[in-house]
């Protein structure tokens, strides 16, 4: 029951009656009527092999899917502890899997975060053997999805020689790692004083792996990085006219090629 109080108001006989009808009418209208829910658009959006967790996040941000640039790639996997797969990550980078997902917009990055990432467990998880391998073979496959086109046997053969120059001992020199440190959103080309940048992740300074990702690849990638292929060969640069990668068994072959099709 609502109880009406108009103290201190002089109503007119004739309309006091009408008066404290239509005000209840309108409390109980106002209160009973359920509130309008906010609506949500979906969208549908495409994240390309080989993009890195700062360009995803942007992607994301531009297409109103979360609210904040830089949302999604500050999480820290402590987050999604029930991924396996994560034990050992210090970031989500190489984890986010690309693919075509719709979300709603304004999504918690969390939300998002969780959808990419259980997109991974369920179709890339699957294909490692070794839980302690998972790091240090996505890493090879994050760089191997910059450096080599989409060519599966090619792939696999650079895979091969990342392998066999970690174990001589051998400096990786690939320059898709210095664009890692240098501009997380393109760098364009490398010059000679990129390779003097003191990072973990500079592979000419540095011998082995770097200590994560630098992208998130794709399942050929990963597939070449799990199943490497053997071969006579020590080096490798893509040509940039045909996307075609053109391996040396010598330095010296490297150097000719290099003069060829790079400059």
């Amino acid at each position: 029951m609502f109880r009406i109080s108009l103290r201190g108001r002089r109503l007119k006989p004739a309309l006091s009656v009408a008066v404290l009808a239509a005000t209840a009418a309108a409390v109980i209208i106002n209160i009973s009527a359920p509130k309008e829910q906010p609506v949500y658009s979906t969208r549908e959006i495409t994240i390309p092999e080989g993009y890195n967790s700062f360009q995803i996040d942007r992607l994301l941000h531009e297409n109103k899917i979360i609210a904040e640039e830089g949302a999604l790639v500050s999480l820290s996997p402590d987050l999604f502890s029930d991924y396996w797969f994560l034990e050992d990550a210090e970031t989500l980078e190489g984890f986010l899997f690309p693919d075509t997902y719709e979300f709603y917009e304004q999504s918690s990055p969390e939300v998002v975060a969780r959808k990419l990432l259980e997109n991974w467990n369920k179709k890339a998880a699957v294909l490692f053997i070794s839980k302690g391998s998972v790091l240090s073979q996505l890493t090879a496959a994050s760089i191997i999805e910059k450096e080599i086109p989409d060519s599966q046997s090619e792939r696999a053969v650079a895979a091969g020689i990342v392998y066999k120059r970690i174990k001589e001992g051998m400096p990786l020199q690939m320059d898709a790692t210095l664009c890692y440190i240098k501009d997380k959103f393109g760098c364009g080309r490398v010059i000679p004083s990129d390779k003097e940048t003191d990072s973990p992740y500079n592979t000419y300074k540095n011998k082995g792996l770097p200590p994560g990702p630098i992208s998130n690849p794709g399942l050929s990638a990963i597939k070449a990085a799990i199943f490497p292929k053997s071969s006579e060969y020590w080096y490798f640069i893509s040509d940039p006219k045909t996307g075609k990668t053109v391996f040396a068994k010598t330095l010296d072959e490297h150097t000719q090629n290099i003069v060829k099709y790079l400059r």
